[in-house]
């Protein structure tokens, strides 16, 4: 019996590393977002800062980030959402003729994109050297926003 309850704690410990290494996990709220970053170039620690944010001053938008959302990812820019940026786009090059700002470059300059039918966020890599409160700030409005698009997906989709 002692034996099988030291496996179970060290199990739930494991189990609990595991989260807190490459998730968002609130056990209290029941949300789980899994944070993917590439290994060398991205930290979680600044987009876990953006999400506390979001939990803490908007408890509206932190409910709608936890049911609608499962992954964040952080890219160099929002060339997972291109095609979504506008629906006139349909994955027309940057250089389109005649666009004077094509809404596809605006999508990639974003500070983030929401990947259209998915549960999915992307967020831009800061450039080097960028970081610290104003982008923990910029990060935290761009979830909200972007969680309030996929809410919109899944919902109107339900209709």
């Amino acid at each position: 019996m002692k034996g099988s309850v030291i496996v179970a704690i060290v199990g739930l410990v494991l189990l609990w590393g595991w989260l807190r290494a490459f998730a968002w996990f609130d056990p209290i709220a029941l949300c789980r977002i899994h944070i993917d970053v590439e290994l060398l170039e991205g930290e979680r620690d600044p987009i876990r800062a953006a999400i506390e944010v979001v939990r803490q001053e908007d408890p509206a938008a932190y409910r709608t980030l936890c049911r609608w959302v499962d992954r964040i990812q952080e890219e160099r820019q929002c060339d997972a959402g291109g095609p979504q940026a506008h629906p006139r786009v349909g994955g027309q090059s940057v250089s389109a003729p005649g666009a004077s700002e094509p809404p596809l470059l605006r999508a990639r300059e974003a500070p983030g994109c929401y990947v259209r039918g998915s549960r999915v966020i992307v967020l831009r890599r800061p450039p080097d050297g960028g970081g610290g409160p104003a982008l923990v700030r910029l990060r935290a409005e761009a979830l909200k926003r972007l969680a309030g698009y996929s809410q919109a997906f899944w919902l109107d989709r339900v209709r």
